[in-house]
C-alpha cells in the first residue's frame, strides 16, 4: 500500500508541477504527505478532507491518502473560487487606503447628509482602511451579486411597491453565508491565510473599493453601475493579507444623462454623485424610525418599502438581468408589491415576524411598515381603503396611528380620525389631528 500510494503521490507532483510550486517530497507518515516549496505544505487524511472547491479536481479518487495541490492562490483562481460560491462577479484591488473616498464621505458627513444615521459618524477613517480590520493585510476582494428580477408593469391601487431587492430574502444571510464559505476555502488553500469580510454592514466603504477593483463605476445616482448587471448589485468584500494581482479601476461615465436625478421626487440627488438620505425614499421607509415629514409624504408616491425610481429610468439597466443566487432573484416572501389592507391589519409583532420571516422587510419593523402603508394608502386616492385605516387607528403605537390620521384627510375622511379619536393624548397623534383641514 505505501508503494501503491506512493507512485500516486509521485504522478500527482508531475502532474501539478509548476516552477519551484512542488520542489521535493519532504517526508511521507501514513496519514501526513508534506511537500514544501515557496508555498509551505498542506495536510489532509482521506478524501473528504479535502477542501470542497479541490475535491473535483483531486486525481485522486480512491485510497486512504489523499494530497493537495499546495499552491499560492493567483487572482483567477480566487475569482473561480467566487463563481462556485454564487458570486456573479468578483475582482481584486490593493490594500491601501482609500484617501479619495475618505475625503468624499467626510464631507458627506460634515454637510448632514446621513440624516440621523449617527453610527455613521463613528471612526469613519477606519472605513477607508483595510488594514484596521485585518493589519496584515494586502488585498481586497470585491464581489457582485445581481438582485434584478422582473417587475409588473401596474401596481393596484390598493398596493405598495416594494425595491426590489427586498422582494426575496435578506441579502445579508444569503451572501454572508456564501462569504463564510469562500473564506474557510481560502484558509484551507494556502496555510496562514487571514480574510475578514463584510457585506453592507460593516465599517467598510464597499463601494469605493469595488470602484477602484473595476466592479463598476459611480454613477450620478451615486449606485456602482456594473457593466453587465447596471445598479442592481449587491456588494461584498473580503480583506486578507494575500497577496492578489490587481484589477484595473471601473470605467464608464453618465455623459449628459440626469434621468436620475429628474425622477427623483424629494430631491435626493439634486448634487450628482452624492444622496441627501434625509430626502431619499428609501431612508424615510426603512432606516428612518420616526414620522415621515408631512411634506414628503405625497411624494413618496406607492413606495411601501424602499425605492428604485433612479434604478429604473438608468440606462445602464436596460439589458440587466437575474444572477446565479436564485435565494435573492427568485424566492417570493415579499414580492415585489404589498396589498396595503393586509399589512395595515398586522396588529402585532409575532404576525409581522412570521409573516417576513427572512425578509429585508423586518428591517422597517412592524410600526415602520405600517406607517409607510397608510402613507401609500392616503396617495392612493383610493376610498376602499378607509375602512382599514379606520381600524389602524386603535394600534397600539402612535406612529401607525398619526400617519393613519393623515391618510384618512388626504383620502377625505377626516372626520373618521376625528370620532375615533377624540380622546387621544399622544402628542405626535394630536399634533395630526390638529394638522387635518380636511372635513
Amino acid at each position: 500500500m505505501f508503494f501503491q500510494n506512493k507512485a500516486r503521490i509521485e504522478w500527482f507532483i508531475a502532474k501539478w508541477a509548476d516552477g519551484d510550486k512542488f520542489v521535493q517530497l519532504e517526508g511521507f507518515i501514513p496519514g501526513i504527505i508534506a511537500v514544501t516549496g515557496s508555498f509551505g505544505y498542506c495536510v489532509s487524511h482521506g478524501k473528504d478532507a479535502q477542501p470542497s472547491f479541490l475535491r473535483s479536481i483531486s486525481p485522486f479518487q480512491e485510497g486512504p491518502y489523499m494530497i493537495e495541490p499546495p499552491r499560492a492562490l493567483d487572482a483567477d483562481a480566487v475569482r473561480a473560487l467566487a463563481m462556485q460560491h454564487g458570486f456573479d462577479d468578483v475582482r481584486v484591488t490593493s490594500a491601501e487606503p482609500h484617501l479619495a473616498g475618505q475625503d468624499i464621505f467626510n464631507r458627506w458627513l460634515a454637510n448632514a447628509k446621513h440624516a440621523d444615521m449617527q453610527w455613521l459618524e463613528k471612526d469613519p477613517d477606519r472605513r477607508t482602511t483595510p488594514d484596521a480590520h485585518v493589519p496584515s493585510a494586502r488585498s481586497v476582494i470585491t464581489f457582485a451579486v445581481s438582485y434584478f428580477r422582473d417587475r409588473p408593469e401596474s401596481v393596484s391601487a390598493t398596493s405598495g411597491k416594494v425595491a426590489l431587492y427586498a422582494a426575496g430574502k435578506d441579502y445579508h444571510k444569503v451572501i454572508d453565508r456564501n462569504l463564510k464559505a469562500f473564506c474557510r476555502d481560502l484558509r484551507e488553500a494556502v496555510d496562514g491565510t487571514e480574510a475578514r469580510f463584510y457585506v453592507d454592514y460593516g465599517p467598510v466603504l464597499e463601494r469605493a473599493f469595488a470602484e477602484r477593483a473595476g466592479l463598476g463605476f459611480v454613477g450620478r445616482s451615486a449606485n456602482l453601475i456594473h457593466p453587465t448587471f447596471g445598479t442592481y448589485v449587491f456588494i461584498a468584500t473580503v480583506i486578507t493579507n494575500l497577496e492578489l494581482a490587481t484589477d484595473s479601476p471601473g470605467e464608464g461615465t453618465c455623459g449628459q444623462c440626469q434621468r436620475c436625478i429628474d425622477v427623483c421626487p424629494t430631491g435626493a440627488l439634486k448634487t450628482p454623485y452624492e444622496i441627501d438620505a434625509g430626502l431619499c425614499i428609501s431612508y424615510l421607509t426603512i432606516e428612518n424610525k420616526g414620522p415621515i415629514p408631512r411634506r414628503l409624504r405625497p411624494l413618496i408616491g406607492e413606495w411601501i418599502f424602499g425605492c428604485d425610481l433612479c434604478q429604473e429610468v438608468c440606462p445602464y439597466n436596460a439589458k440587466a438581468h437575474a444572477g446565479a443566487s436564485e435565494a435573492i432573484t427568485v424566492t417570493h416572501i415579499a414580492g415585489t408589491e404589498l396589498s396595503l389592507s393586509e399589512i395595515l391589519g398586522i396588529r402585532d409583532d409575532v404576525e409581522f415576524s412570521e409573516r417576513f420571516a427572512g425578509s429585508p422587510v423586518r428591517r422597517a419593523k412592524r410600526h415602520g411598515l405600517l406607517r409607510n402603508a397608510a402613507v401609500v394608502a392616503g396617495n392612493s386616492g383610493d376610498r376602499d381603503l378607509v375602512p382599514a385605516l379606520v381600524e389602524a387607528l386603535a394600534d397600539d403605537h402612535p406612529l401607525v396611528r398619526g400617519h393613519a390620521v393623515w391618510a384618512l384627510g388626504a383620502l377625505g375622511a377626516a372626520d373618521r380620525a376625528r370620532d375615533v379619536l377624540r380622546d387621544e393624548h399622544d402628542a405626535f397623534v394630536c399634533s395630526e389631528l390638529d394638522g387635518l383641514t380636511t372635513p
